[in-house]
């Protein structure tokens, strides 16, 4: 077993030095695997539950404090995007007048290397045009996290916002799972 590792870093150190002689910047495999801090599938989950905490509490400045400085947001079905944290502040500022109540699930989790993304259904009950009114927004949402400095923040965000008749079906995906 001792020779076996001991051939290992042999080899590791072989390879690094020719990517180093090559000029290639890039890590080594092995070195590459150790440095990696994939999270797990309840890391993933708490940093989703991280984000709709804040959403909770109606302030926009704590919103967007969970983006990277440069992240990226598509809030509504017709693809505008929001770039950078002061967009999106601003973006939240402007939507949470509107009172949303939201419900989300956690359908796909994808953990990487310093990544994770989350997928599923989203649906959002915001105050009308009328008083007293409630309209319905959902689809389906996706949540990409990466490792910015020791810090978990959002990169890029997908709202997937689609305007919907109380009686109207979401799609198959979110008929199979309720939201919460």
């Amino acid at each position: 077993m001792a020779r076996f590792a001991n051939g290992w870093r042999w080899l590791c150190s072989i390879a690094f030095i020719f990517a180093a002689g090559t000029g290639d910047a890039r890590v080594p495999l092995a070195v590459a695997e150790e440095a990696c801090q994939k999270p797990t599938d309840v890391t993933v989950v708490q940093l989703l539950n991280r984000w709709r905490a804040e959403f909770a509490t109606g302030d926009a400045d704590r919103i967007a404090g969970l983006y990277a400085v440069n992240a990226t947001l598509i809030a509504t079905k017709d693809g505008k995007a929001y770039k950078g944290r002061d967009a999106i502040r601003g973006y939240y500022k402007d939507f949470l007048v509107r009172r949303p109540g939201l419900s989300i699930k956690p359908a796909e989790l994808t953990p990487g290397c310093g990544t994770a993304v989350i997928r599923g259904p989203v649906v959002y009950r915001l105050t009308g045009e009328r008083k007293g009114t409630r309209i319905l927004l959902g689809g389906r949402f996706t949540a990409e996290f990466a490792l910015v400095d020791g810090a978990w923040l959002i990169v890029r965000h997908s709202l997937a916002a689609d305007p919907r008749s109380v009686g109207e079906a979401f799609g198959e995906a979110a008929a199979k799972t309720p939201p919460l």
